[in-house]
């Protein structure tokens, strides 16, 4: 009998990223398709200053435990993972899924979640250097390892289309997954050579809304300014500020803040070219923050703060500055976060993003199967009306 690649593949769970050294981890974002490379939520440094921050850890609900593939004492592919108590921080929500487990007096919790903690950015989440016929292989290991454990099921969040695609027709288990849609809203760079080519190419009436939103923070006399900050700008006195706005905007809803009061600084030594920080000042008085991360080709809006309420002012800080800056540094796409369909109106155009769920009993994965279907036919026409009702002159999906 010829070898399979279990045979000389070993799959271990690693419970701190410490356990890998960065080169080993970062060594493997190389064998990813050049465009993606360098997309930040990926890197070990920001995956780690999750963990040393303790922003995830067991007390938080987010106990790393990430699955590491080894070729004798060689890293050869690894799945960013996390053993979940809940499940805060991942928009992608299975609340419902809970409950039902709830109501059959089975437990829910602990499941496996493949993804980047409180970050619903698509991106890379198998880094592998083997070559491609192997994923399933390798999906297949994990999915035993899910079973072993004892856990009831094991989730792949924000994955690529491509990737989600693979797993779910190539693995000898792609039948036991879900596939999970949702929309987002991203804005794309037609090679705009400022804001106001930009505006160029809407429909008059969102044109017209957009310079009345951004009126009160652009006249002369406003007494508003707008500061961009990078990682190597940026003071610690700078990221304690906006710590602070960060903390005070969930206070106010009641949230939870799941970031640790040091993770922004961290984050940007860690960092530095690809962290940004913004702020809003008014009459040179800090008013409002956003946090921000790049790559060379996307920016991405992350979290926001404010110490004051002010009308369009997230619009401002969080949308209208985050397209000036794409436009200035010729990004191709701004990802300003997770749902809103509000953003359609201000140039945000609908973009799927996609989940694997793969559920161990099967009486539940069935009943979940029907329930996911709906949403996703369900979601296909809101997708065909967000386009039908594009703020842009010219159709662009």
């Amino acid at each position: 009998m010829s070898p399979t690649l279990s045979d000389y593949i070993r799959l271990k769970p690693v419970v701190e990223l410490s356990e890998i050294p960065v080169t080993a981890w970062n060594g493997l974002l190389k064998a990813l398709p050049e465009d993606q490379q360098d997309h930040p939520f990926i890197q070990y440094e920001f995956l780690k200053t999750l963990e040393s921050t303790r922003s995830v850890c067991v007390e938080s609900g987010w106990q790393p435990c990430h699955l590491a593939f080894y070729q004798g004492d060689d890293l050869v592919a690894v799945l960013p993972n996390y053993i979940k108590g809940h499940s805060y921080g991942e928009y992608v929500f299975d609340w419902a899924w809970a409950d039902a487990y709830q109501r059959h007096g089975l437990d829910y919790y602990p499941k496996a979640l493949t993804a980047v903690p409180m970050t619903p950015v698509t991106g890379p989440r198998l880094l592998s250097r083997l070559a491609p016929e192997n994923t399933p292989a390798l999906i297949d290991a994990a999915c035993r390892w899910v079973e072993q454990s004892g856990m009831s099921s094991w989730h792949l969040n924000f994955l690529t289309h491509a990737v989600c695609d693979s797993i779910a027709t190539e693995s000898l288990q792609s039948d036991s997954f879900l596939r999970r849609q949702d929309i987002q809203f991203h804005w794309h760079n037609h090679d705009y050579s400022d804001f106001a080519d930009f505006l160029a190419s809407l429909k008059a009436k969102k044109r017209k809304n957009i310079v009345r939103e951004r009126k009160p923070f652009l006249e002369e006399d406003s007494g508003w300014t707008f500061e961009w900050l990078d990682g190597e700008s940026a003071t610690a006195e700078d990221w304690q500020l906006f710590d602070k706005m960060y903390r005070n905007t969930f206070d106010k809803k009641g949230g939870w803040a799941q970031l640790s009061n040091d993770f922004f600084r961290a984050c940007a030594e860690s960092m530095p070219k690809q962290t940004l920080l913004l702020f809003a000042k008014h009459q040179g008085k800090p008013i409002a923050g956003a946090f921000f991360m790049r790559s060379e080709s996307r920016l991405y809006g992350r979290y926001w703060g404010c110490f004051e309420e002010v009308e369009f002012l997230h619009f401002e800080t969080c949308y209208y500055q985050g397209i000036e800056y794409a436009i200035k540094e010729g990004l191709q796409v701004f990802e300003p976060g997770a749902q809103g369909e509000h953003k359609l109106a201000r140039g945000f155009m609908p973009v799927f993003t996609h989940s694997l769920h793969y559920v161990c009993r099967p009486e539940f994965r069935e009943a979940i199967t029907d329930a996911v279907n709906r949403e996703n036919d369900w979601l296909d026409l809101r997708c065909i009306d967000y386009l039908a009702h594009s703020p842009y002159k010219q159709r662009h999906d």
